[in-house]
Formats: structure tokens, C-alpha cells, sequence
């Protein structure tokens, strides 16, 4: 967190809660739930978001920028994954705009509407190891996104991965 304020020094930075974090603090709440409430082992003062001026989103609902929903991925309580892309799976639950990372694999989806109208999706990479104990084969990748907003709500992502140390 400290290298993006550091690289992004006037953006909002917002971090949503997803089921690693639920699974820290549930783990929290089974074997030291006399820490429950102590500050120096919530979520927020591990990761030092008072000093980097983060905000923190703790619930299962969609974060809005502007015209475009954000979700982690696990809110869903069936799997998004599908044969296509991580992005279609979030277009056939959201039906709507929406970028959700949860699936750690970059992709984008656009269709149609009946009314003309464009709806697209998009799952991001991740910046984790790509190959961890409990799943080391998958087809993860490295990525992230940034998204403009403009003052209407209208919104461009730009839908990123990191290929050995490079951008694309």
C-alpha cells in the first residue's frame, strides 16, 4: 500500500475487504478472540491505511465509481468462473458494468443490450504469487486496473497485465 500512495500520491485509494481478509479475521474470531477489537491486529493497522490515507470498504457490496460497480468477487455465493472468460461470468451475474478481481486472471467482455445499449466487464490480474501451495496450477496472471471516472460518472478502464516485469 505504502509503493501505491507513494506512486499515486493525490489518487483515492480504496481497498475492499475480500475472502482472504474474511478468512484472517474469522481465523481471528476462532483462536484469539480476546484480540477481537484490538487495534494493532484489525485489518486496516496491519496494512497501515490511517498513515496512507486508504479508505476501507468492509462489507460485501459494490463499491461505485461513478457509472461502474466494483466488486471483489467472492460476494457472489455460486462460482463466476465459465468456459469464456472470468469477465463474462461477471456480466451474466451483474448484467451491468462491473470490474471484480477475485479470479486473479485478466479479461474484458462486451455485449449488447436488447436496447442498443453496451454493457462490459472486466476481471483484473492479480499481485500475489502465481502459484501458491493450495492452488499451484491455474491460469492466474499478474495485472491490475486503473479507472478514470469523469465528473458525469462516465468511466474508461484500462485493464493491465504484468508480463515478466513489463507492462501490457
Amino acid at each position: 500500500m505504502a509503493t501505491l500512495r507513494e506512486g499515486f500520491p493525490k489518487a483515492r485509494l480504496v481497498y475492499k475487504l475480500g475472502n482472504h481478509e474474511e478468512r484472517y479475521e474469522r481465523y481471528m474470531s476462532v483462536k484469539a478472540p480476546e484480540l477481537l477489537g484490538v487495534a494493532e491486529f484489525e485489518t486496516q493497522h496491519l496494512l497501515g491505511f490511517a498513515n496512507l490515507g486508504v479508505g476501507l470498504v468492509r462489507d460485501k457490496r459494490p463499491i461505485r465509481l461513478g457509472k461502474l460497480n466494483v466488486v471483489h468477487g467472492h460476494e457472489y455465493s455460486f462460482p463466476i468462473a465459465n468456459p469464456v472468460n472470468p469477465a463474462r461470468g461477471y456480466f451474466l451475474r451483474a448484467k451491468t458494468h462491473c470490474l471484480g478481481g477475485h479470479l486473479h486472471q485478466s479479461s474484458q467482455h462486451s455485449e449488447k443490450n436488447l436496447e442498443g445499449k453496451v454493457v462490459s466487464t472486466w476481471s483484473t490480474g492479480c499481485l500475489c504469487d502465481l502459484h501458491p501451495d493450495y492452488r499451484p496450477l491455474n491460469n492466474w496472471n499478474h495485472g491490475f486496473a486503473f479507472v478514470e471516472i469523469d465528473k458525469a460518472g462516465a468511466f474508461h478502464v484500462e485493464n493491465l497485465k504484468l508480463i515478466d516485469g513489463e507492462i501490457y
